[in-house]
């Protein structure tokens, strides 16, 4: 996976089986399994098949801000 696909994944506000899968290399049972531990501890969305980013980070004890989208810069 590159850095821009990475990228690209972690700057949604939710992430997908398929966003999963790539992301960690799974196959699509996996993932799904991987999406349903974390929606046991953590679930913002109460969606089917998709978690928020937030839940993701909470549940790797991810630092957040290296997680975060950076600012566009604005033109002058």
């Amino acid at each position: 996976m590159t850095y821009d696909k990475r990228s690209e994944i972690l700057s949604k506000d939710y992430l997908t089986i398929a966003d999963m899968q790539d992301l960690l290399g799974l196959s699509y049972n996996d993932a799904a399994k991987l999406i349903r531990e974390i929606k046991r501890k953590h679930n913002r969305l109460n969606t089917r098949g998709k978690i928020h980013i937030q839940d993701y980070i909470d549940y790797y004890q991810l630092d957040a801000i290296r997680y975060q989208p950076v600012a566009q810069a604005t033109k002058i």
